[in-house]
């Protein structure tokens, strides 16, 4: 029998990077669900009511990501606030006044939540690599300072394990579960964990990936500091290319970010498949002019 083929190691043979996809949702709602019940889509889970999964459309076209989630017997989380315990239909009232600019009454959860995906009824590769970087962090995070929960569809299959650091709203991906003990302790300090950061959840992809490029360079030359990123010329849209004037620590640099197509398997179900590659347009950063003078 030929080996099975996972689209997260065709992405990686491809070169597509994980960063720069562009902004994360504006917040996230997160449903405790038991993984056994997980569905595709995730509104037909079992036993959830009609009602329900509609009330999960509304809130996502507000710009909402709702999350099915186990780990922790919390019923209903967001920005911060739980509620241990909730109905379908307490969900379903919750979800309806979210959607139109409501906020979540409850009991407040310092604790910072790290949101991996495993949803392997949604790809082969989110349980494959997915499950064991979420166990991984289960083992090593302090549950009093850290929330590790496992959950359905987060985007990015191909970017396996994707996960979602909240209230920061911030995307990784190819968590390995090797790098778990590094990524808790920069999140412990307020940084992000580069290897596996995919930007800033606020900025447009080209943006992103600009300054995750100076990032990495600064981290590269033991410069820390936050970046101030300049705006790019509009013109140089056209040709597909932009340079952004940056600085951090004192230290003035150009990033240059350019279009980039790439030819990838977005799903395990297309792998292997004759035609089943998907043509992707990315902004990709293609090099760090030091010593420009940037934003001031």
């Amino acid at each position: 029998m030929a080996p099975r083929i996972f689209c997260r190691d065709l992405c990686l043979e491809s070169g597509e990077p994980a960063a720069g996809l562009g902004a994360s949702p504006i917040s996230y709602v997160l449903l405790h669900w038991p993984r056994g019940s997980w569905r595709v889509p995730r509104i037909r889970s079992h036993l959830m009511p009609e009602t329900l999964g509609k009330a999960i459309l509304a809130a996502n076209a507000s710009g909402i990501h709702v999350a099915l989630v186990d780990g922790d017997e919390i019923g209903f989380t967001h920005e911060g606030f739980i509620r241990r315990s909730v109905t379908p239909q307490e969900a379903e009232e919750l979800l309806r006044h979210l959607a139109v600019g409501g906020s979540l009454e409850g009991e407040r959860d310092e604790r910072m939540i790290v949101v991996c995906c495993t949803d392997g009824k949604q790809d082969p590769c989110c349980a494959r690599y997915g499950f064991s970087t979420w166990r991984a962090l289960r083992q090593a995070a302090d549950p009093t300072r850290f929330r590790i929960l496992q959950s359905t569809h987060l985007g990015g299959c191909r970017f396996a394990a994707s996960l979602v650091v909240l209230p920061q709203r911030a995307r990784y991906s190819r968590l390995e579960p090797t790098q778990v003990g590094d990524f808790l302790a920069c999140l412990e300090r307020a940084s992000p964990y580069l290897p596996a950061y995919r930007g800033n959840p606020a900025l447009a992809p080209p943006r992103q990936a600009a300054e995750l490029a100076v990032l990495l360079w600064a981290a590269r030359s033991g410069i820390s500091g936050d970046v101030r990123l300049g705006d790019a010329d509009e013109a140089d849209l056209i040709a597909g290319r932009l340079k952004f004037a940056a600085s951090v620590g004192g230290h003035f640099v150009r990033a240059i970010v350019e279009r980039v197509e790439f030819f990838t398997h977005t799903r395990c179900e297309t792998a292997g498949k004759d035609g089943g590659q998907a043509r992707v347009t990315r902004w990709v950063a293609t090099s760090i002019l030091a010593g420009e003078r940037g934003t001031e």
